[in-house]
């Protein structure tokens, strides 16, 4: 095989990998879990908040 057959491999390899990509993403549905995941960093803020009222709450 010479360069450009290799070449017009590869990047049909890597444009069949971003349309998958895309597919994955934006086709399957998978919002749930993406905002689960966007939602995430809030979670630890609201763990000290209520460890804190339940502290304030026995003094």
């Amino acid at each position: 095989m010479d360069y450009p057959t290799i070449h017009s491999i590869f990047t049909v390899i890597i444009f069949v990998a971003f349309i998958a990509l895309l597919v994955w993403i934006f086709l399957l549905k998978r919002k749930p879990d993406f905002d689960n995941a966007a939602n995430a960093i809030f979670a630890d803020e609201m763990k000290p908040k209520s460890k804190q009222q339940q502290e304030s709450d026995h003094e």
